[in-house]
């Protein structure tokens, strides 16, 4: 074996590990986000809302990280949700959800709307202020960040805030590119 298919197959190795664990990590802090949002919710008297459903993701599927709080809001729906209103954050108020009157919970939701600061003002709007407001985001410097289907943004969080920034096309080809030639010299098939 060569040595640039060795490196190769390594690199994949540690990449898929890294991935791995981004996830494990984003499921964790998922469900710990949600607890405190949900107990702020309790000490408030006021309903959790959950923005997008809670097992759209790839890994959320397998193992659900956090519930559907007293009202679930999402572009499509959420089956398994009680109370569900059918949403665009970035097309306007949600329908029965008043200015100042919600705890809101969001994970991983942000990446993938079309107007970002019109979806953060909506959040705000329902929220009221930033202590009722709980977010999660995909690791910006993760590959899942750069390729999963429908990422537009990244998410950092500076203090109380969200940042988004586009994911940009050099962005994407630079980590597809990468991905192909890792892949292309790991299974390269040998000379002998």
């Amino acid at each position: 074996m060569s040595k640039l298919r060795t490196f190769a197959r390594i690199a994949l190795g540690g990449l898929a590990v890294t991935e791995g664990a981004l996830a494990l990590q984003r499921w964790q802090e998922r469900r710990e986000v949600y607890d405190r949002a949900a107990r702020r919710a309790a000490e408030l008297h006021r309903p959790l809302v959950v923005v997008g459903d809670p097992d759209a993701g790839a890994h959320t599927r397998l193992f659900r990280a956090y519930g559907c709080g007293d009202l679930c809001v999402d572009l499509r729906g959420c089956p398994l949700c009680k109370v569900v209103q059918v949403a665009d954050l970035a097309a306007g108020p949600v329908p029965g959800v008043s200015d100042d009157t919600a705890v809101v919970f969001v994970s991983c939701v942000l990446e993938y709307v079309g107007d970002a600061a019109a979806a953060v003002r909506e959040l705000r709007r329902m929220a009221g202020s930033p202590e009722n407001l709980f977010t999660v985001a995909v690791q910006p410097w993760s590959v899942t960040a750069s390729l999963y289907p429908g990422a537009r943004w990244t998410a950092v969080r500076d203090a109380d805030q969200m940042r988004l920034t586009p994911v940009a096309s050099p962005q994407k080809a630079l980590v597809a590119g990468t991905l192909a030639g890792l892949l292309a010299a790991a299974l390269w098939p040998s000379n002998s």
